[in-house]
Formats: structure tokens, sequence, C-alpha cells
């Protein structure tokens, strides 16, 4: 095959690598020791498509860095023959001193380091995974929604020095019809307040019926007998069940413990040298809100478990209370694992079980 003046042989891999931009792709075309393209082209697949149209008689390995892009080019350069590689940018070698950066930099990078082997994977889920996973998120989207609004709420009564009655209450039903009850001088300002109210009740209603749709979706066969296993752990309920089950899809892809800990970010960093180890905080790398439900789930678990109770208050004098509720946060990650490989109910008082 000829690429202007460059020839390739049959055998030849083709390397892709894909610059993404809402608009406009980078891509740069290359086998293990030759550029054969290098160019911007439109932002659809079609355009993709007619570059790679032209070495369909090769071995082609595509990657594009994970993003807001999802999985669907991945899916359409899997349906197409190629082999493709989303990889997670945090992950990408870096050039130190290389103080440049432009999409054509970054597309030749991608090509030439998936050319040497030297880019890793992320998990890439199946679609109906993604399907799902997008329930449970859209329910997280609304939640923090809700929150936003309930603090434009309290900002504004503050703006004009109007105290929220019962700051530290629940805000049920009565308690924004004591909101709506509160008045303004102004009856535009009134207005306003009131079209704010509106936003958080509506909020509200779209919560409890994700909440119902993810509690429907848990009853399927796909889910319902997994999310039964995970309730039998105190605190864990079926959201809770639901966010790890749909997160992470197959505990079994994770071979160890230690890898599953490192992918929700439950694992110290560490800063050795010579002699000397130093352990740090977390490393907060991944799946952030999952890590957050999991530490909400631990302070009710080490309420009703007493071996539980007695890791976090050994931690807690060493280490702080804060330290200690993300070990025991750790500790029931590994246990979920354990709990679904094994497919039996939780037992209290057993402190690790890898």
């Amino acid at each position: 095959m000829k690429n202007g003046n460059k020839k390739i042989a049959k055998e030849e891999t083709i390397f892709i690598g894909i610059d993404l931009h809402k608009k406009r792709w980078h891509v740069t075309i290359r086998t293990t020791d030759v550029e054969l393209f290098c160019s911007s082209i439109p932002g659809a697949w079609a355009s993709l498509e007619k570059q790679l149209l032209k070495y369909r008689e090769h071995p082609i390995y595509a990657v594009y860095e994970a993003g807001y892009f999802g999985f669907w080019l991945h899916d359409y350069l899997i349906n197409f023959g190629a082999d493709c590689v989303v990889t997670p940018p945090s992950l990408i070698p870096l050039e130190y001193g290389n103080k440049v950066k432009t999409d054509k930099r970054d597309s030749r990078k991608l090509a030439l380091l998936l050319a040497k082997g030297m880019l890793k994977r992320v998990h890439v889920p199946t679609e109906k995974e993604r399907y799902h996973r997008q329930v449970v998120r859209r329910r997280r989207q609304l939640v923090n929604d809700r929150v936003r609004t309930q603090g434009r709420i309290k900002a504004e009564l503050q703006l004009y020095g109007i105290d929220l009655p019962n700051p530290s209450g629940k805000w049920t039903q009565i308690y924004l019809e004591n909101l709506s009850r509160i008045r303004f001088k102004d009856r535009w300002m009134q207005k306003s307040f009131s079209h704010l109210l509106e936003q958080y009740r509506f909020l509200d209603t779209q919560i409890a019926q994700q909440t119902a749709l993810i509690k429907e979706l848990s009853e399927t066969p796909r889910y319902k007998e997994k999310v039964k296993i995970l309730s039998t752990i105190p605190g864990v309920g079926i959201l809770v069940a639901m966010e790890l089950l749909l997160e992470l899809q197959d505990v079994r892809r994770f071979q160890k413990a230690d890898q599953l800990a490192a992918y929700v970010g439950l694992t110290p960093s560490q800063y050795s040298s010579a002699d000397k180890v130093r352990m740090g905080r977390i490393t907060c790398i991944g799946k952030k809100a999952l890590r957050a439900m999991l530490i909400q789930a631990s302070w009710q678990l080490i309420r009703k478990d007493g071996v539980m109770r007695e890791k976090y208050d050994k931690i807690k004098v060493r280490a702080g209370g804060k330290r200690a509720i993300v070990a025991v946060a750790r500790t029931l990650l590994i246990r979920m694992r354990r709990l679904l490989l094994d497919n039996v109910p939780y037992v209290p008082g057993v402190i690790s079980s890898i």
C-alpha cells in the first residue's frame, strides 16, 4: 500500500492516535517506524472511517483518551474491525521539560506510545452496563442540583437578613411550606423566590422518581441476588448496593482486593526514599462518589458491628477519626468483593476477608 511517497507492507500494523474535540479531531496514523498521516479532520465517525478504509487490509490499533466522549467511538472502531484502547489521561507517560502542548503533538504522542505498547487501558463497560450506570449517576446529579438549590435559598435569605426557620431542621414538606410563608417587600422578588422554592420541589420529586427507578432496576434478574447479598451488610441499602454494582460492573475483573481498593481510591499514597518509608493520605484516584458512599455506609456499620467498631477505635487513637473511617470503608469494600465472589451473606464480627 502507498500513502504519498511512503510504501508499507501488507503485514505492517497500523497505529492510530486520535485527539478528540467537539468540532475537530486530530488524527495521526503510523506504523512502528513511519508516520503516514497527521492532520485535523471533522469531528465525526464518517471522516475517521474514510481514513481507516485506506488501511482496511492491515491490523489496526487505535487509541483515544477517556473523557466526556464516552465509549461510543470505541464501539464504532471495534465494529469496524480495529482494536481500540481507551486510555486514562492521568496514566499517559509525561515528557518532563516539554512546555509545548498542541492537538497535533497529542495525537502523535498517542500513536507513538501505542506503537511502543506503553499505554494502559480503562475497562470498557458493555452498552447495557453503561445505560444502567447512567441511571444511578442521574440520581446523583439530581441530588447535587438539589443541594445547590438549597444553598441558593439560604444565601438569598441571608442576603436580606432573614433567618431560616429551624436552620438545622430537615427540609420536609412542612419546612418548605414555612419557607413559602416568608414575605419580601417587593412583589418581583417574592415571585423570584417562589420560583426558587418550586425548583427545589421539582428536584425533590425527580429524585424520588429516580430512586424508584433504581429500586425497580434492582429487582431485575441481573441484579436481584447481588443486591440481596450486599443488603445483608449493616448500613448498606439498595442505593449503595446498586451504586457499587453499576460503577464496578463485574468484581471478578479485579484479581486482587488491593486492585479494587486502588481503583476506588482507598489506597494510601507512599513516599519512600532509601530506608525511609512514609505513608500518606489516600490517593483519591477513581470513583469519588462511590468512595463517599462507602464512607457514609461505614459510619452505620461501626454502630452495628462490634469488630468494625473496635477497628475504628484502634486506628482513631493513633491516626484520628477521618483516617479511621476511611480504613473501615476500605475493609468494607474488600468484604463486599468477597461476598459477591463467594455468593454468601455478610457475617458480623469478621475483620477482614480477602
